[in-house]
């Protein structure tokens, strides 16, 4: 929270005569004044020793750190119920970083609020390069159809959360051991299982984009 101040003393002009001193001083104090210590953007030096500061990240970038990257196998290991020596795939796994927690909102496709159909667009156009339908039941219509048993990373899960009928209504991405990232209507962005009672009963089918 930023607060403002409200109130400005002015200063006196004993004060004033005290700063200008103070000031006038300053300009031929030598540079290591402070136990040998000076400070230059970019660098510091410590008793005429020069040391580099680190570079700063720019402001609201997205991009993640190295540190950071290297943590998502160990992160999504515990949420996927696998090794971190199974997630090899870095570029999914920075995606589904960028987009977890991200809110639904229907027809969004954005980062701040994205539907279902479309987080799987983005999902299969920025980590495998492979552009597919807008909407659910389009993507099902054109997806080569695989059994359940046959699922690898990148397919598609589809499901109607709706009624019984055949009509796709929902769309995941599979990822491993029974698991999909999905945009949902109540969590947003998140890791979901087949096997949960609510998807098993919706479930309707799976579909492949990407070439084996």
């Amino acid at each position: 929270m930023l607060s403002g101040c409200k109130t400005l003393v002015k200063l006196t002009a004993k004060d004033q005569s005290s700063a200008n001193k103070v000031q006038g001083s300053s300009s031929s104090m030598p540079r290591g004044f402070l136990d040998n210590l000076a400070v230059l953007p970019g660098e510091v030096t410590l008793a005429g020793v020069k040391v580099t500061a680190p570079p700063v990240a720019p402001a609201n970038t997205k991009s993640l750190s190295y540190d950071a990257a290297l943590s998502l196998p160990n992160k999504y290991a515990n949420l996927l119920g696998v090794a971190p020596t199974e997630l090899t795939n870095t570029l999914l796994l920075s995606q589904m970083e960028k987009w977890y927690g991200t809110q639904y909102c229907f027809g969004g496709s954005t980062d701040s609020c994205i539907d279902c159909s479309s987080f799987t667009q983005v999902i299969l156009r920025d980590v495998y390069n492979v552009k597919i339908p807008r909407n659910a039941q389009q993507q099902f219509d054109a997806c080569t159809k695989i059994e359940v048993e046959n699922l690898k990373e990148g397919d598609l899960v589809f499901f109607n959360t709706v009624s019984a009928s055949m009509i796709i209504t929902h769309v995941g991405v599979f990822v491993c051991n029974n698991k999909f990232v999905h945009a949902s209507t109540s969590k947003g962005v998140t890791i979901s299982d087949l096997s949960e009672k609510y998807f098993a009963k919706a479930f309707r089918g799976a579909g492949r984009f990407i070439n084996p």
